[in-house]
């Protein structure tokens, strides 16, 4: 880079934060870890450390945080569900456990073989496309 683009880019001061939110990201990133709902953080921000903010905007500000999350789910979405999308080490939603169990499940339901009854069950409708629909009779 230039030496007189690299003086001006050393002489500009730090950008302040956008968010007053974000001297309190490590916190609200924990709670979140540990199950605490946006509500909850909300109301703990407000107790304790003097913040009042909505709900929406703890949401938001964790939400704009966390790319990892999405590219993990946008990755496990792509390469077709066989496994439970990855946290890459930084999970806010809690409950890790619970989806883990959840995703064995599916994956057990998937696994599962077709009974014999679906598999011999006899043909309810037949569609032949040169003759005309009507209602069957019923049968008594």
């Amino acid at each position: 880079m230039d030496e007189t683009f690299q003086a001006i880019l050393d002489s500009l001061p730090p950008k302040p934060p956008r968010s007053r939110l974000e001297p309190y990201a490590e916190l609200i990133h924990e709670l979140r870890r540990r199950g605490r709902s946006y509500r909850e953080i909300a109301s703990i921000l407000a107790d304790r450390c003097g913040v009042r903010v909505g709900v929406h905007t703890v949401y938001n500000f964790v939400r704009v945080r966390t790319p990892a999350l999405k590219k993990a789910a946008k990755a496990a979405k792509t390469a077709g569900a066989g496994a439970p999308p990855s946290h890459g080490g930084s999970a806010l939603a809690g409950g890790e456990d619970q989806e883990a169990e959840v995703w064995q499940r599916i994956q057990a339901l998937k696994q599962r073989p077709v009974s014999a009854h679906t598999q011999t069950a006899k043909k309810v409708f037949h569609y032949d496309e040169n003759a005309p629909l009507t209602v069957p009779a019923k049968k008594e």
